[in-house]
This record gives C-alpha cells, structure tokens and sequence, in this order.
C-alpha cells in the first residue's frame, strides 16, 4: 500500500446525483430507523452513480491503475470500494454484523476507492473494525470523526508509515495495530500476492546484481549498457505508477538484499 493522493474536486455526478440520493436515503432512515436497525428493511443503492464511469476514471487516474490496497494493477476490471462499508459493518470475523452500515457515504467522494475484487469482495467484505466500537457512527446524525478505525486509509494515512516488507512478505512495523489488522483483514500477504511480488522482486535484484558488477567494470561498454537500462528499471519500480511500489521501496532501503 502506498498513500493515495485524491483530486479534491468531487466527480460532477456525485455533487449532483449523489448528493440528492443521499438526502432520499437519510429522509429513509429517519422514517424507518428501527426496520433498517434490525434488517427487515434495506437500502437501494444506485452502482451507476458511485461507480459511474466519471468516477471511476478519475480513480484510476489517482491510483495509478492499481489496487489501493495490495498495489496490483486493476485498471478498469477494478471495484469502486467504499472504505466505509454501505451496507453494513462488521468489527471482525465472527462477530455481529452492524446494520445499516455508512449509508449516507455511500456516494461521497471521500470515502471511494479503487480496489480489485480479490481485495474488496472475498476479504474486505464488510469488515470495518475500530479501537472502540462504542464509537462506531450508526447514522448520518453521527460524527465519523469520534471513529477510529484500525483499517489504514491510504487517502489520510502514508501506509508504508506502518507496513514493509521483507523481500516480498509484508510485516506490521514495530507490530503496530493498524498495520497488522490491515495485513490481515486484506491478506496482504496471500500466497498469489506473495508470488507476484517475489517474481517482481527478483527482477529488481538481478538489476541491482547489474549494476553493481557493472561498478567493477567501467571498460565494458556492453555491460555499461545493461547498467543503464538497469538503472531506468528500478528507478520507475519504485514509483507511484509501478506494481508494488511500496515492495521496491522496502528493497532499496535494504539495498536490494545485494
């Protein structure tokens, strides 16, 4: 994960469309709260305004294309994620399920995000865990700010603050809370992520390995060549733009384990 620099301008169709849908839905929970509380009632939520194409470009856009959460390129196969969950929330696994969930963010702009479906529909699911749950904002006449969530958000928080990797496993730096729960509510490091980022890895260390045997060598004018281009490699790895940047990073901050 790596922090995510959103545009501050809101999607036209969200200050619109997604402002007049939130106040139905609000106007909705204050006729019907108690049904909505114990499940008998649920909201329509409207995908063709929150995951409009508008929006959703402007996502990519800011994300480079990638997961915000394990930083695999998406593109446009992504989900629009809502960090706080519409729906209903969970503070964990195997525990209740809280309903309704953030309703009245369902079509804020500060609350979306671009995920894949790995991610967002088999591990992120609901999940929406706080240091205090007493705190937890139950309608929109709640403060989220009373909220502090142990999900990292990458639009608020720097995650490589609290997640790093060793070669390729991802680790909670100095076993912080946030960056634990994050790793495993996510399963950052699932074994699919885990072979991605070690085959990516290993490419970067192999121009490391370049480089510096090309140090040894200034005469040859072949091997300087490859140093170049090895060079251009890693320099773009551990750009936003580039799968598993945070990875790149934590490696040449370890000087790519040469």
């Amino acid at each position: 994960m790596i922090k995510i620099n959103k545009p501050r301008q809101t999607p036209n169709i969200l200050r619109t469309k997604g402002k007049a849908k939130r106040a139905t839905l609000c106007r909705s929970y204050n006729q019907h709260r108690a049904e909505y509380e114990n499940g008998k009632r649920t909201f329509n939520f409207d995908v063709g305004i929150y995951g409009h194409a508008s929006v959703k470009e402007a996502l990519i856009k800011a994300q480079h294309g990638k997961c915000c959460f394990c930083e695999a390129k998406v593109g446009g196969d992504g989900d629009v994620e809502h960090f706080r969950p519409k729906a209903a929330s969970c503070q964990g696994k195997r525990q209740k399920i809280v309903k309704p969930g953030y309703y009245w963010l369902t079509y804020e702009w500060s609350n979306l995000l671009l995920s894949c479906s790995t991610c967002n529909q088999r591990y992120k699911k609901n999940y929406f865990p706080l240091a205090h749950p007493t705190t937890r904002a139950r309608s929109h006449r709640d403060n989220i700010a009373g909220e502090e969530p142990l999900l990292i958000n990458p639009t608020e928080q720097d995650p490589e603050q609290y997640i790093s990797f060793r070669q390729e496993i991802p680790y909670s730096i100095n076993d912080n809370p946030q960056g634990k729960l994050t790793i495993e509510i996510l399963r950052l490091d699932r074994e699919p992520l885990n072979e991605a980022r070690r085959s990516h890895l290993r490419h970067i260390v192999q121009c490391q390995e370049i480089i510096n045997l090309a140090a040894s060598q200034p005469e040859n004018l072949e091997l300087q060549q490859l140093s170049h281009a090895a060079q251009n490699f890693i320099a773009r790895s551990i750009t936003d733009g580039a799968t598993f940047a945070a990875m790149a990073r934590a490696a040449q901050a370890s000087n790519f384990y040469c």
